[in-house]
């Protein structure tokens, strides 16, 4: 119970901290205490009392350490109702005893009748301050801010930038289920007028007004009306759209791949259009920054999406670099696509925004694809143009200077085929000293719709390396199941090749069922046409797929097995319809 002198004044506060056992209570205790994190905490530490001088209110607090044993629990009953609050601990590392603090701890503490320290436990459990609010500087946090301003513009139905007393009354309804009065509306106006020049104006509440309510819900305690206003948005407790408003298509096999279906292109073109102000057929950054500013963040400002699509000169988003990157981030996440999608203002059915492709394995039967992304994954060994053919593919110049890289790498790009068919073509370019790991994985194949091998034709030890890693590829793709279509590239084809280059590389793609070797030098001319036989292959997937020597002995032998299997049959069935015969003509007989 709280503790107060003879005058009604709180002479101390005790708080009791529990949760369950591993959680750090101890440890969160002993931090306070000692100012530090210690090795060796006790499993439970005797009370504590903390100096008036420690907080500025001057008010002594007592922290009580508990324990989460059964043998413990009348004490820790005890604890907890003699507590002015409560701190509930949960283990980052431990999902489950994040869910527990819903799932029986509050349960627990509402049965104990505890209610101003249910209630003030709940209401940081449920509506916490740290996403919304900068207690620092009193103010807004970005992703909080764009949240709103997402919300602003969904209620703004006639979208003259206000909410009129309608708009307003409509807002209300959807978030509370309860109208507000003609004289409520006045008395919410007035107060933003007083405190905010520009947030009332003749047309109703504008963002400004409509931002500065919140922050001073916040800022009064009330954090629970602006998240059960984020919440009816769909928006979860990190402040993005939970996953039960993203009505993602499923994959039902790791060879399919998802796309954005027409529907969703035509909007993102519009959406190009609308902001690029200047109409110069690019998006500067700031241009690009408007269209995310309803989104949690801006998508492409980090890896793998930075520097993955064409620029002009003046580093400005093209619109095949606009469309690259949505059809990188829908191909790599889909979840956030649609997210973003939605966040930017995308009105159509969430449903008709994606679709997932078929089976490659399916495509490679039929002898065809209807796949518009094509995901082309770039071996060879250092020095062998790897990125130089990425850059080239996204229209930058050649540069002579070596920069090894050590992450992934991502390009995309709009390749217009004969006739003006478009298709997409994303190249991931894959390390060599990432390969082994890569390779590892048993799926590592399933994602990928073609690959190329690049090779220094002048360097006889860059070409070996790239015929290794080409067998490795092949190997892998036969152990798996999920064999690719494969390229060899004779890069650096402007200096002198070394002996015999061209006659062992027409030799090994031979051997392996694959197309001559495509000669490139992205230095001295446009490589277009190298993109063009990469999707080329793309579109055929029961093509250039390279075959071992093992893997041609498998398939002869699934073929014997299969022609043996056959013939047993085609045996069995004609002695059944031979005796069948047999008995019948003998039962003639007989009669």
């Amino acid at each position: 119970m709280p503790r107060k002198s003879a005058a009604g004044v709180r002479t101390g506060v005790r708080v009791v901290v529990a949760g369950d056992r591993g959680t750090g209570k101890s440890t969160l205790i002993a931090s306070v205490l000692y100012d530090s994190f210690p090795d060796n905490v006790p499993a439970v530490l005797s009370p504590a009392v903390l100096p008036s001088d420690f907080f500025p209110d001057g008010i002594p607090v007592t922290i009580v350490d508990t324990s989460s044993s059964m043998e413990s629990r009348i004490k820790l009953i005890d604890e907890l109702k003699r507590a002015d609050a409560v701190v509930l601990t949960y283990a980052c590392d431990q999902p489950m005893t994040l869910s527990r603090l819903s799932t029986y701890w509050l349960p627990e503490l509402r049965k104990l009748e505890v209610p101003d320290v249910f209630y003030y436990a709940q209401k940081a459990v449920l509506h916490p301050t740290t996403p919304l609010f900068n207690q620092e500087n009193q103010c807004l946090k970005p992703r909080c801010i764009r949240a709103l301003k997402r919300i602003f513009t969904l209620c703004d139905h006639d979208m003259d930038g206000a909410l009129s007393d309608a708009e307003l009354n409509e807002f209300q309804v959807k978030c509370f289920n309860a109208p507000l009065q003609p004289a409520e509306i006045v008395g919410v106006k007035r107060v933003v007028q007083e405190r905010v020049s520009g947030g009332v104006n003749d047309l109703g509440l504008t963002l400004e007004g409509f931002l500065f309510l919140h922050a001073l819900f916040i800022e009064k305690g009330r954090l629970e009306t602006t998240w059960a206003v984020l919440r009816k948005f769909g928006y979860d407790d990190d402040l993005k759209l939970r996953d039960d408003i993203l009505p993602l298509p499923t994959k039902h096999a790791a060879d399919q791949s998802v796309e954005l279906t027409d529907e969703a292109i035509d909007y993102l073109r519009r959406i190009f259009e609308l902001y690029d102000s200047d109409n110069d057929g690019s998006l500067q950054p700031s241009e690009l920054d408007d269209i995310f500013v309803t989104a949690p963040e801006s998508p492409w400002t980090v890896g793998p999406y930075v520097d993955a699509a064409e620029r002009t000169a003046q580093g400005n988003l093209t619109l095949n670099g606009f469309l690259s990157e949505w059809a990188l981030m829908t191909n790599l996440d889909p979840s956030c696509s649609l997210a973003n999608l939605i966040c930017i203002g995308y009105g159509g059915d969430p449903t008709s925004a994606l679709h997932v492709t078929k089976r490659r394995a399916a495509d490679r039967k039929k002898k065809r694809t209807e796949r518009n992304v094509f995901h082309c994954f770039v071996f060879g060994p250092k020095r062998s143009g790897k990125s130089a053919l990425l850059n080239s593919f996204l229209g930058r110049p050649f540069s002579s200077n070596y920069t090894p890289t050590n992450g992934v790498c991502y390009a995309a790009n709009v390749v217009e085929k004969i006739g003006g068919t478009q298709k997409t073509l994303i190249l991931q370019e894959i390390p060599e000293d990432g390969v082994k790991q890569f390779l590892s994985n048993k799926e590592c194949l399933a994602a990928c719709d073609v690959a190329v091998f690049l090779y220094d034709s002048s360097d006889e030890y860059s070409w070996k390396r790239s015929r290794e890693l080409l067998l490795d590829v092949a190997r892998k793709g036969e152990e798996s199941g999920y064999g690719v279509p494969c390229l060899l590239i004779a890069a650096k084809d402007d200096l002198d090749p070394f002996p015999m280059a061209l006659q062992n590389s027409a030799r090994v793609t031979q051997q392996l069922g694959m197309e001559a070797p495509i000669s490139v030098g992205v230095k001295l001319r446009d490589p277009k046409n190298v993109f063009f036989r990469i999707i080329s292959a793309a579109e055929h997937p029961h093509m250039s797929i390279p075959e071992t020597e093992n893997g041609k002995k498998r398939k002869q032998y699934r073929r014997l097995i299969n022609s043996s299997l056959m013939f047993v049959s085609v045996s069995a069935a004609v002695t059944v319809v031979g005796l069948a015969a047999y008995r019948a003509y003998a039962a003639r007989k007989n009669t």
